[in-house]
């Protein structure tokens, strides 16, 4: 795999672009594309992550998914999810409200489809 601009594994690069780039709003979508590869349970859009970002940083991200695509999870990126778990709360706290969003509504699915078969077969 080609390695970044920085010559090195992407997962660092994004991880430096993170440190070294406070407040911006490419910084906030990189640690959203790191912890979406580090745990999925905080997972963002590709799309959420790729709209504010310009050239170099789209192609951090880039370089990051297709690392995750032929490796999966390496000690670098365990390293970057780490920090930005670790640095970002404001993002855990949002994604876990997506989750349990999510499991809300997978609950409310599931108690309709009982519903609809308890009526549709009453007698089982």
């Amino acid at each position: 795999m080609e390695k970044t601009a920085m010559n090195q594994n992407p997962y660092l690069a994004g991880l430096e672009l993170v440190r070294k780039n406070s407040g911006t709003s490419g910084q906030i979508a990189l640690a959203k594309c790191i912890l979406s590869l580090y745990n999925d349970q905080h997972a963002f859009s590709i799309g959420e992550v790729l709209r504010p970002l310009d050239r170099a940083y789209t192609q951090v991200v880039l370089a990051m998914v297709n690392e995750y695509a032929a490796h999966g999870e390496t000690m670098e990126l365990c390293q970057a999810g780490r920090y930005v778990y670790a640095n970002f709360p404001q993002l855990i706290e949002l994604s876990n409200a997506m989750s349990d969003a999510r499991a809300g509504v997978r609950q409310k699915w599931d108690l309709q489809y009982e519903e609809e078969m308890r009526r549709l077969y009453p007698d089982d």
